[in-house]
C-alpha cells in the first residue's frame, strides 16, 4: 500500500495545490515508471532470472523488458555481491598451521587479512587469543608474508639482494646488516652459495631467498602462499623441513594444495571450501572423519570399468588380471572390501564429497 499508495496521494495532492495538471501527469508517469523498474529489477535480483533463457508466450517481449530494466542505472542495474569468506573465526597458535581447501576456496584472501592487506566484515582472526582486527597497526610489524608470485633480482647475488633488502626495512647499520643477513641465510641454509648470482639458484632456492628476506626484520608470524608449488619431491621436502623449523619460536600459516605437505608438518589444519570454515582441528581429527569410509578390494579387469561411476575412488592399480581399489564409501562397496586406516587426503575428499551431497540436495 505505501509502495503504490504513497506516489498516488502525493499526486493527488500536487493536482490539488499546482495549476498544471500536465506537470503532474508527467511527474506521476515518471514516478510510476521508475517504481516499476526497480520492482522488476528486484525480481530479476531474487529469482536469478536468467533473460536469455526465457522462454514460453511473450517471451521476445519479456527478454526486451527485462534487458531494458537492467540497463536503468542506480534503479535497474545490480549486481550480486561476493563473499570470498563467509564469517569465518580461526585462533591461531604457535607452530605450524595447515591451511587447505580447493581452487576459489579463500585462503589467498584469509591470509591477506591476515597480514592487514584487507579489512574483515565478519568473523574473527586471533594469534593466541590477539584479534588481528582491533590490533592491526601493532601486528603488522610482527607478520611476514610470503606470497606464492613474488620477484627477486636475480642478477643480484644473495648477501647483495637481502642487503638492499635490509636498507629498505630501515636496518641502517652495516654491521647489524650483515649480521642479520648471515642469520637468516644460516636459517635458510644457503649460507655456502651466498655469494652466486640468484638467477643460478633452483625454484626451491628461490623459495629460501624469500624466506630469508621476511625474515630480515625477525617476524613472530610467518605467511606463506603455496610455497612448494612447482617445486620437485625433494626440494619441497627440504623446504617444508624449513618451515618446521622455523616454526619452533613463531607462527607458521603454510597454505597449500599438497595434502602430504600438511600431514607430514603441521600441527593444526584448517580446511576451507566455497568461503566457509569446513574443518578446524588436528591432522589426526581430520583424518578420523573418514573412519569407516575407505575400503579396498580387487576386482577383475573387466568388470573395472562398470563399477568406475559407482564409487568415489582414490586410485586403483593393475595386479596381474585384477584391478587393485581404493574408494570411499559408507557402506561396504562390495562383499570382499576390506576396511583400511584412512589418510588425509581421503578424509580431505571424503569432506569435499559430502559437502557436495549436500549442497545438491
Amino acid at each position: 500500500v505505501l509502495f503504490w499508495g504513497l506516489p498516488l496521494a502525493n499526486l493527488i495532492f500536487f493536482m490539488i495545490s499546482w495549476e498544471s495538471p500536465a506537470i503532474v501527469i508527467f511527474a506521476g508517469v515518471l514516478w510510476y515508471a521508475c517504481l516499476a523498474i526497480y520492482r522488476a529489477s528486484a525480481k530479476i535480483h531474487r529469482k536469478g532470472i536468467n533473460i536469455a533463457r526465457i522462454t514460453g508466450r511473450l517471451s521476445r517481449l519479456r527478454r526486451l523488458l527485462y534487458r531494458s530494466v537492467q540497463s536503468v542505472p542506480l534503479i535497474g542495474k545490480r549486481k550480486n555481491p561476493f563473499f570470498a569468506l563467509k564469517m569465518v573465526s580461526i585462533d591461531i597458535e604457535k607452530g605450524m598451521f595447515g591451511l587447505i581447501g580447493p581452487n576459489g576456496a579463500g585462503k589467498t584472501t584469509l591470509m591477506r587479512i591476515v597480514c592487514g592487506i584487507l579489512d574483515q566484515s565478519f568473523g574473527k582472526i586471533t594469534f593466541n587469543g590477539l584479534d588481528t582486527g582491533r590490533h592491526r597497526e601493532e601486528l603488522q610489524g610482527l607478520i611476514g608474508y610470503l606470497p606464492q608470485e613474488f620477484g627477486l633480482y636475480e642478477n643480484m647475488t644473495a648477501v647483495e639482494f637481502l642487503n638492499y633488502q635490509a636498507i629498505l626495512k630501515n636496518i641502517n647499520s652495516r654491521k647489524e646488516r650483515d649480521e642479520r643477513i648471515e642469520q637468516v641465510l644460516s636459517a635458510v641454509h644457503i649460507t655456502g652459495r651466498k655469494d652466486d648470482r640468484i638467477g643460478t639458484f633452483s625454484g626451491g632456492m628461490k623459495q629460501r631467498i624469500g624466506i630469508a628476506q621476511i625474515l630480515l626484520h625477525m617476524p613472530r608470524v610467518l605467511v606463506v602462499d603455496e610455497p612448494t608449488a612447482g617445486l620437485d619431491p625433494r626440494e619441497r621436502i627440504r623446504f617444508r623441513n624449513l618451515l618446521q623449523e622455523l616454526s619452533r619460536d613463531r607462527i607458521v600459516i603454510f597454505s597449500t594444495h599438497i595434502i602430504e605437505d600438511i600431514s607430514s608438518s603441521c600441527n593444526k589444519v584448517a580446511v576451507l571450501s566455497r568461503g566457509r570454515l569446513r574443518f578446524l582441528g588436528t591432522p589426526a581429527e581430520l583424518a578420523g572423519r573418514a573412519a569407516g569410509k575407505v575400503w579396498q578390494f580387487s576386482v577383475p579387469a573387466e568388470e573395472f570399468r562398470k563399477i568406475r561411476g559407482s564409487y568415489d575412488i582414490i586410485h586403483h592399480i593393475r595386479v596381474e588380471d585384477r584391478i587393485r581399489v581404493r574408494a570411499l564409501q559408507g557402506s561396504r562397496p562390495v562383499a570382499e572390501a576390506v576396511q583400511v586406516t584412512p589418510t588425509l587426503e581421503d578424509a580431505y575428499i571424503w569432506m569435499q564429497r559430502r559437502e557436495g551431497a549436500d549442497e545438491s540436495s
